[in-house]
């Protein structure tokens, strides 16, 4: 599980008809403090009503697929969820 945030929407005019309703994303992904890794990964996201600006966790690979809604889509990278903060330590506390 990645953590990252939804930089930009795809907008697709034609899609494989298994992911018709669902939103592609943009993720950049972060490290833990926030800071911007140079990595970027196309996500799915199909029932939280998420958009461009908010924190998410990414599954990728095959578990992608294990998310309600998602069997039998062909996707390796989904939005599992929106992150409203992060506590571990002292070194890394916030709130999105």
């Amino acid at each position: 599980m990645d953590f990252g945030i939804i930089t930009k929407e795809i907008i697709c005019t034609v899609k494989e008809p298994k992911i018709e309703a669902v939103k592609l994303f943009m993720v950049r992904l972060l490290n833990l403090d926030k800071s911007e890794k140079n990595e970027y990964i196309v996500s799915a996201e199909n029932r939280l009503d998420l958009g461009a600006g908010d924190y998410v966790l990414v599954i990728k690979g095959s578990p992608s697929r294990m998310l309600e809604g998602n069997d039998g889509m062909p996707v390796d990278s989904a939005i599992s969820a929106k992150v409203d903060s992060i506590f571990i330590d002292d070194k890394y506390k916030f709130l999105i």
